[in-house]
């Protein structure tokens, strides 16, 4: 009987001690925001619009910049190919796809994602 109940504290006590650690790790999770400039290179020279980019911006302020080509009919394809590749690497990090909007028109095309880190 005492080794029962010694093994049922024992075990009582390794799962609050396991549990109050999870609750103590840090949350290791945030938002990422993704902004792409589909730009024709026209638009571009222009003062009130950014050249064809993504800016990725991670919960931790750092920044990345993937250059895109001028948007046309004949670059549009590896443009996208380049967009896919570039969420596909953040996926690879972690995040995941909460959102994504556009705004503008034709060879003008700001697209926000919002992606989340999960916590693992």
């Amino acid at each position: 009987m005492r080794s029962i109940l010694f093994l049922l504290a024992f075990s009582c006590l390794a799962t609050l001690t396991v549990s109050a650690q999870k609750a103590a790790a840090p949350a290791n999770t945030g938002y990422c925001l993704m902004r792409v400039f589909d730009v024709n290179k026209f638009a571009a020279q222009g003062s009130g619009f950014v050249g064809a980019k993504i800016i990725i911006t991670y919960e931790s302020g750092d920044q990345e910049i993937v250059e895109l080509q001028s948007f046309n009919e004949k670059t549009e394809p590896a443009n996208l190919k380049v967009i896919v590749a570039t969420l596909n690497k953040l996926k690879q990090k972690g995040y995941m796809l909460m959102s994504a909007n556009s705004t503008g028109d034709q060879g003008n095309i700001v697209t926000d994602y919002v992606l989340l880190k999960q916590a693992y």
